[in-house]
């Protein structure tokens, strides 16, 4: 289950590809877009792919814990998003920027770094949303603490996601929001 974490030097890159993530990351991010596209497609197949998945790398319990803190974190970003989010489909060889966010605010957890998981949580989510996102990403990060799994400490990554996420300008600081969700290979407006 686990992979050589990456030094140093390559925890400041931030990742574009999947075989970038060390495996628990890469499994975390499949589940995800496969529970959203369960969800869009109302296809069982989907989520049944997560939990043999999810299962097989990290036993039942474990799984159905993850799965409710995945199930919450998509309820609260689907709920309360501040703009619309970009997923990639399940099958993608590529990462996006907001499916990173989705490990740093886990990896932030698990750091007890709160206060950038509170930021980061922020970032995606409106007020109203920000309890039930912290708690469906606590509960992730939690179980795979119990399981001695960490996830590794991006923060570089986590400067360079907000500003590649935001479209933000650092010569005059302006933020212009970023429209698009990739769904399916197609870009679409609206909510993701």
């Amino acid at each position: 289950m686990r992979r050589k974490l990456p030094d140093k030097e390559e925890e400041s890159l931030t990742p574009t590809r999947m075989q970038e993530l060390v495996e628990i990351e890469s499994l975390l991010i499949r589940s995800y877009r496969r529970w959203i596209a369960g969800m869009r497609l109302n296809d069982e197949r989907y989520w049944s792919v997560v939990w043999v998945e999810l299962s097989g790398a990290l036993g039942n319990q474990s799984a159905r814990t993850i799965l409710g803190g995945l199930q919450s974190l998509i309820v609260g970003i689907g709920n309360n998003s501040r703009r619309s989010l970009r997923i990639y489909p399940p099958c993608c060889g590529f990462i996006c920027t907001d499916e990173l966010l989705i490990l740093t605010l886990i990896s932030a957890h698990q750091q007890r770094h709160h206060s950038r998981a509170r930021s980061t949580a922020e970032w995606i989510v409106s007020t109203n949303g920000i309890s039930v996102l912290l708690a469906g990403s606590r509960r992730i990060a939690d179980t795979l603490t119990a399981r001695e799994i960490i996830l590794p400490n991006r923060i570089r990554q986590r400067i360079d996601v907000f500003n590649s996420s935001a479209n933000v300008d650092t010569d005059s600081k302006a933020v212009r929001p970023q429209l698009r969700v990739v769904d399916g290979g197609c870009a679409l407006a609206g909510g993701a």
